[in-house]
């Protein structure tokens, strides 16, 4: 086992089965002995290796890849998967699978060669065959090595073998070679074809596997995450009952938060760095309950803090489920909750939108106010997308109507569509074109969020 590529008699290399069937798994010369059947071409012997050989041993993954060529050269397409697949399992260098593979068609393609009387182009496909593996200075002779052994296979004379050398560097084909059968050599051509086309296949089949297991890879780390996030909020929900004796606005079934919990603490961020006069809320929900728990906090500690809550909420399902939870946190009187049904709203830019029915009670609150010192927050997470393209865009046309040189600041919801992104769009052009002073803010939440402030500096961005 300790012998040289170049000092292998070929008969012994036919009989080297044997040898590794009696070798260690763990024998360093074990892998040696794989390579070698490869080199030669003792596609026969590497396919009848027992997978339970393999499997313990340090190089598993390189010894199944070669038994996989060994199976494919010998047309057995669906063992070559089974092995490629093993090796793949084991943790088999992409591109030492790419060189094996490669190496098998050229040699696919050199036996094809040799049947069709193509003898220098036969040379120069087993040659880059063994190049693909094999660089070095041994390359001609294990190429003459491995050409004889599947001329053999092929049933053909050895004799073939010193013409092909004379005729690797002659452009003139050598004259075609019977075979004893010209059934059986037509049989060949036909098996070699068709084994080329598998091949092909296979490649692209393997391509095909790579992006299945990517996808499957992905889609189970996500529910994976979406589990653990499940299990952290109910966790966080079972802790609030026992603190508070309020039960979580959230589903035991699914990770189900109203609003995102980084949604959440951004929005308690502003609450509490923002002296705010007014909060207009589109789309009611646990954000209501939260800006008005956040205000509560903050009137502990802020005598003079009184802050006006008017969320406007269209579903009646939706009005009745944030009713119920402002009463059962005792802060029903803290929000003005309004049940304002969907009607069409004529834009200035000339499209009309399904919009909340609020423009009388924006005017109506508006004339409560000094507008030159009044600070206004407006949270836009209604309404749903499904309500029509840039469903969510009449919120600041709307607020600035009745609300124009106040402070104004728009906090858009669910910013990482694109739909919410071309409302930005519009928006800034729109403040743009009537001379408005306007900074912005991009938050990289779970559903991103985006912070237009308006009248807060003279400085465009």
């Amino acid at each position: 086992m300790n012998k040289s590529v170049e000092s292998i008699p070929f008969f012994e290399v036919i009989s080297m089965e044997k040898e590794i069937s009696n070798t260690s798994p763990y024998d360093e010369n074990f892998l040696d002995c794989f390579r070698t059947l490869w080199q030669f071409g003792d596609w026969e012997s590497l396919a009848n290796m027992d997978c339970n050989i393999l499997k313990y041993h340090q190089d598993r993954a390189k010894l199944a890849l070669l038994v996989a060529a060994g199976h494919i050269q010998r047309g057995n397409m669906a063992e070559g998967k089974q092995f490629i697949r093993l090796a793949q399992d084991w943790g088999c260098n992409k591109k030492l699978l790419s060189q094996i593979l490669i190496a098998g068609v050229h040699n696919s393609l050199g036996r094809l060669a040799v049947l069709t009387g193509q003898q220098s182009r036969a040379f120069k496909h087993f040659e880059r065959s063994i190049e693909t593996c094999v660089p070095g200075c041994t390359v001609p002779l294990i190429t003459q090595s491995r050409i004889g052994k599947q001329l053999a296979i092929l049933g053909l004379s050895s004799n073939l073998l010193e013409l092909m050398i004379e005729a690797k560097d002659n452009i003139k084909e050598i004259p075609t070679y019977s075979s004893p059968s010209s059934i059986g050599l037509t049989e060949s051509i036909e098996t070699l074809k068709k084994q080329y086309a598998e091949l092909s296949l296979q490649l692209k089949k393997q391509s095909d596997d790579l992006i299945i297991v990517r996808t499957f890879l992905e889609s189970s780390f996500k529910r994976e995450i979406l589990n653990a996030t499940k299990q952290i909020e109910a966790f966080i929900g079972v802790q609030g009952y026992f603190n508070s004796g309020e039960l979580p606005n959230l589903s035991t079934e699914k990770h189900s938060w109203p609003v995102s919990p980084d949604f959440a603490l951004y929005l308690i961020e502003l609450l509490e760095s923002n002296d705010y006069d007014l909060i207009i809320e589109f789309g009611s929900g646990i954000s209501t309950v939260i800006m008005a728990k956040t205000l509560a906090k903050i009137a502990d500690h802020k005598s003079n803090s009184k802050v006006k809550i008017v969320s406007f909420e269209h579903l009646q399902q939706y009005y009745n489920q944030t009713l119920a939870s402002l009463k059962k946190t005792g802060l029903v009187d803290a929000v003005q909750l309004i049940h304002s049904p969907l009607l069409p709203y004529l834009a200035s830019n000339g499209n009309t939108y399904s919009y909340y029915s609020c423009q009388k009670v924006l005017e109506d609150l508006s004339k409560t106010y000094s507008i030159a010192s009044l600070r206004v927050f407006v949270l836009v997470d209604g309404p749903p997308a499904s309500t029509g393209k840039h469903a969510r865009y009449p919120a600041m046309p709307a607020v600035l109507t009745h609300f124009r040189g106040a402070h104004i600041d728009i906090l858009l919801d669910d910013y990482i569509r694109d739909d919410e992104k071309e409302i930005v769009q519009l928006w800034k052009t729109e403040l743009l074109d009537n001379d408005y002073s306007f900074i912005v803010t991009e938050r990289k939440l779970e559903k991103e969020a985006y912070l237009i402030s308006i009248g807060s500096s003279k400085t465009n961005k």
